[in-house]
């Protein structure tokens, strides 16, 4: 029997779904960092080398750096209207909090319905302990209308209405049987632990 504990703490922390909203809020901060940086002003700085060759540092040893040989140039962008970048941004933010938002009402779906195949498991648990006295006790009431009939105190007619009890119990022993493992297997599965 698992512990609910170590089974709510797997579904929070393994969960496919929930590992899906971990990788959505991560590509909406990076998205989020983007927009913050659309906000920044931008500089650029050029330089570009009017000489022979690409060897930068060999024509800068053998003459001055400013000379007519080099350009230079320097670009300052600074965004006209902030309102859109700043609306943009904000737009990320929500994105974000919206996606935390649907994060914990899935964690919390996932845990009731953690909660509920538990709550289900145990009782079918219960049920299928019930069962199995029930059936010991008609197995035992068979084997003594058996002794009876060997004494001669009893009939073959009681001897079958015992058997078709017996064998009742036995085929609803094994129902709830049937029924707790595919209680358990939907318990792994809604806690994350069974994938196919």
């Amino acid at each position: 029997m698992p512990e609910l504990d170590n089974l709510l703490a797997s579904a929070i922390k393994n969960h496919p779904e929930l590992v899906i909203y971990n990788y959505k809020l991560s590509v909406l901060s990076v998205e989020k960092k983007l927009k913050f940086q659309e906000l920044l002003p931008t500089i650029n700085f050029r330089y570009n080398q009017l000489g022979k060759g690409y060897e930068i540092l060999k024509t800068a040893t053998t003459g001055p750096l400013f000379e007519n040989n080099f350009q230079y140039g320097l670009t300052v962008g600074i965004p006209l209207r902030f309102s859109q970048g700043r609306g943009e941004y904000r737009k990320a933010k929500l994105k974000i909090t919206e996606a935390q938002l649907q994060q914990g009402q899935k964690q919390q779906q996932i845990e009731n319905k953690v909660r509920s195949y538990f709550n289900e498991l145990l009782t079918v648990k219960s049920q299928v302990a019930l069962q199995e006295k029930a059936y010991k006790n008609y197995k035992a009431l068979q084997r003594g209308e058996e002794i009876r009939f060997q004494a001669g105190e009893s009939s073959l007619f009681l001897i079958n209405a015992r058997e078709n009890k017996t064998l009742e119990a036995l085929q609803k022993l094994q129902e709830l049987k049937a029924k707790y493992y595919k209680t358990e297997n939907s318990l792994l599965w809604a806690a994350g632990l069974l994938i196919f």
